[in-house]
């Protein structure tokens, strides 16, 4: 994979997660103005919240990260 190849699939990978986060905000909406908000406490908001940021991160840069890997190796190997 060349660098421009892996940019290209970086600057995919930042449309994806920003669509996720969109996804996540209108699902905070619906729980908002829906009565599913009054069982929700505020450290249960935090730490659903937390972990879906690292989910959808995880979910995202893991493929980076695989390709990265794939891209140095290919270039060490090359040598």
């Amino acid at each position: 994979m060349s660098g421009k190849q892996l940019a290209k699939f970086l600057l995919y990978s930042v449309v994806v997660f920003a669509l996720l986060m969109g996804l996540y905000l209108l699902a905070w909406q619906v729980v908002i103005y829906t009565p599913v908000v009054d069982y929700l406490t505020a450290p249960g908001a935090r730490q659903f919240s937390l972990y879906a940021v690292h989910f959808f991160q995880v979910m995202v840069l893991l493929p980076v990260a695989i390709h990265l890997l794939k891209m140095m190796a290919a270039y060490i190997c090359r040598k």
